[in-house]
């Protein structure tokens, strides 16, 4: 890689995404089983159709940011609303609705080849934060982690449902994380591996690393200047590269 397409600033921060970063999520097949397995629940108590749109206007509700209220407390709103349900009792009935459907999702999700070993690796360099996207509670993150091989213990920090206030890949959730955790834009790595929802952390002013697991080469795919961080893609040795270059290790 030529010199003019490595990272200007020395990262200090490390940002990961979760599913299919760190982990194997399955795609659009565990998306389809959550539904169906979510929906039969939920219909007891005004229909399918009801149902249907708690779901579906939960998720069109968690696309736009807000300045008040967190992803948590806004699925549990729009689900009082369509539920007719009185926000305790719709509280109850998201919880249940999660932990009866998520276990039984197991078999979509598993590892990622050199995941946890690149882990194990930069936590005894960064401070590391999992910046998965903030739909579901700590609990179910962890649930999935261990499913996937990764140990939550070497993250300082995770974006959750109930802390963080956008989603992916608005530019407020960057920004939210960057001020929740007092970290300089510049200095921070963002980890993923889709170019819509990972990518657009360069507009904040994070540099940006998509893992592709099979790439045979690392890759500068925007390169660096005075006024852009930068975005590289390759497998986790590239990556690992790339930071040893970066820091001096």
């Amino acid at each position: 890689m030529s010199p003019m397409s490595l990272p200007r600033n020395r990262f200090q921060n490390l940002l990961c995404d979760l599913d299919g970063t760190l982990i194997d999520s399955g795609g659009i097949g565990v998306h389809f089983e959550f539904i169906t397995r979510t929906l039969p629940i939920m219909k007891r108590h005004q229909g399918w159709m009801a149902a249907y749109k708690a779901l579906s206007q939960g998720a069109e509700e968690l696309k736009k940011p807000s300045r008040t209220k967190t992803n948590r407390e806004r699925l549990i709103e729009t689900f009082a609303k369509h539920l007719k349900l009185p926000k305790e009792e719709a509280e109850k009935e998201l919880n249940q609705s999660l932990n009866e459907v998520f276990p039984k999702l197991k078999s979509h999700f598993g590892k990622i080849s050199g995941a946890a070993k690149f882990l194990d690796w930069a936590k005894d360099h960064y401070p590391l934060v999992l910046a998965t996207n903030p739909v579901w509670p700590v609990e179910l993150v962890h649930l999935r982690m261990s499913w996937g091989g990764i140990d939550p213990g070497v993250f300082q920090s995770i974006t959750t449902a109930d802390r963080m206030h956008a989603c992916k890949p608005s530019r407020e959730y960057y920004l939210e994380i960057l001020k929740q955790e007092s970290f300089e834009a510049s200095r921070c790595l963002m980890i993923g591996n889709e170019r819509k929802m990972d990518l657009p952390a360069t507009a904040v002013g994070m540099a940006v690393f998509l893992v592709r697991p099979e790439a045979s080469a690392l890759t500068c795919i925007e390169a660096p200047t005075d006024t852009h961080p930068g975005a590289w893609r390759g497998n986790y040795q590239h990556l690992r590269s790339l930071l040893i270059t970066n820091q001096g290790i």
